[in-house]
């Protein structure tokens, strides 16, 4: 999944075609990684982003520096910000008055001690899915300790747990262009191994150490949301989901895929409008914020029924290299 939109070749590649196909001139400058782009009379800047790792946790970079650890495309604008991406209660709070399916959610703080429904505790602050914990089931007592360290008690919130495949939407503008949809990383029983070795195993597959892993409390809680004996040896072809957040799929990448995994197709087809409402409230919203259309991401989850439950927006996201066109053609017609 992400091998294909880390990979620059791929975006070398769009970019070649696009230029190719309407005779346009692009520069790339090496000292900033600055491409500019002429065609029509016109031209436009577009700003590099790279993951780079700092104080030992991800963040998105302008620069290349000996931190980086992987590319994140060009835009017509450097970084943005947003209050809405940047507290994930108030995105809630605008898809509720959007019309738009969330799920439920209480501040951790308040008088409910044990929700009536399967939930999971998140930072309101975005930080690449690690302020988050749970699952919990209904009726379980909210953790005294989440937020004690490291963060900030006050903006932690109750959100219901929701399953269904996990979902990230691309949107340039109020046009929804890319997605991806995946199912949970799972386990998958041998009648030999037991739970703990088949964990331990499914880590070091995708190159993680498990004794040194920050997810080890995501994936014991997700085993002890369904019940699973950490000692216990799973069935042949029994399987368990290990996690449920975006990225999260224990897997190792090899080499270099220029295929693309856009799923938007299949994800209109089980779900609709959803996308294209999602898209027609986002231009409402963004264009109190922006002048000139962005790029924007948007979490959710993907339910038996079809149903899209919106989770948070990113104003930073990776940039896949189908965006270019649908950039351009906005940007140059």
């Amino acid at each position: 999944m992400q091998i294909y939109l880390n990979a620059i070749f791929n975006h070398f590649r769009a970019l070649q075609a696009w230029a190719a196909d309407k005779d346009a001139k692009l520069a790339l400058d090496v000292k900033t990684f600055e491409i500019e782009v002429k065609f029509r009379g016109r031209y436009y800047t577009m700003h590099p982003m790279f993951q780079a790792r700092a104080d030992g946790r991800a963040v998105h970079s302008s620069v290349l520096t000996q931190n980086t650890i992987g590319f994140g495309g060009w835009r017509p604008y450097p970084s943005i910000r947003h209050p809405y991406s940047t507290d994930k209660r108030l995105f809630k709070s605008f898809l509720r008055e959007s019309g738009l399916s969330t799920p439920a959610s209480v501040p951790s703080g308040a008088a409910v001690a044990a929700p009536d429904f399967d939930y999971i505790l998140k930072g309101a602050v975005g930080s690449f899915g690690k302020e988050i914990a749970g699952p919990f089931r209904a009726g379980s007592p909210i953790p005294d300790d989440i937020g004690k360290e490291g963060g900030d008690r006050e903006k932690v919130f109750v959100e219901a747990y929701i399953h269904g495949r996990i979902l990230k939407v691309w949107f340039w503008g109020g046009k929804p262009f890319f997605a991806h949809a995946h199912d949970y990383p799972l386990i998958t029983g041998d009648g030999v191994r037991t739970v703990e070795r088949l964990v331990r195993d499914k880590a070091t597959g995708g190159g993680q150490d498990w004794d040194k892993d920050v997810d080890r409390d995501i994936v014991m809680a997700c085993l002890r949301f369904q019940d699973v004996d950490w000692h216990a040896v799973l069935p042949v072809g029994q399987t368990r989901w290990i996690d449920y957040r975006y990225s999260q799929r224990y897997e190792r990448n090899f080499g270099v895929t220029p295929h693309t995994d856009n799923a938007l197709p299949e994800l209109v087809a089980k779900s609709g409008d959803q996308t294209d409402r999602m898209g027609t409230a986002l231009v409402a919203l963004l264009r109190q914020a922006f002048p000139v259309p962005v790029m924007i991401s948007v979490d959710g989850m993907l339910d038996e029924q079809g149903n899209i439950w919106w989770l948070e927006m990113n104003t930073n996201s990776i940039v896949p290299p189908e965006a270019y066109a649908a950039m351009f053609s906005d940007l140059f017609y």
